[in-house]
């Protein structure tokens, strides 16, 4: 049962999901903020960039990771249910 609601509710955040500005839009923030915000946004600049890559190198990976962890999971509970009906 819960398998099925999470396959449901995964099927929406999918559907749903909406398309959004990331990186591209960065480069032309700095053009768009005001005198006085411009200091403290060109200094911030290099570490909103580095966390921006950061994230993208890293989401693949994370997600490599969990879906290793269920199939491993998976095959370990299907190998003792085996066991059990021998």
């Amino acid at each position: 049962m819960a398998t099925k609601l999470l396959l449901v509710l995964l099927t929406l955040l999918v559907i749903m999901a909406q398309p959004v500005m990331a990186c591209p839009s960065c480069a032309e923030a700095p053009q768009a903020t005001s005198g006085s915000e411009e200091e403290e946004q060109n200094i911030n600049n290099p570490a909103a960039y580095n966390q921006s890559i950061y994230i993208l190198v890293g989401v693949p990976y994370f997600v490599l990771a969990v879906l290793g962890i269920l199939v491993y999971r998976g095959v370990k509970k299907n190998e003792e249910f085996r066991r059990a009906n021998q």
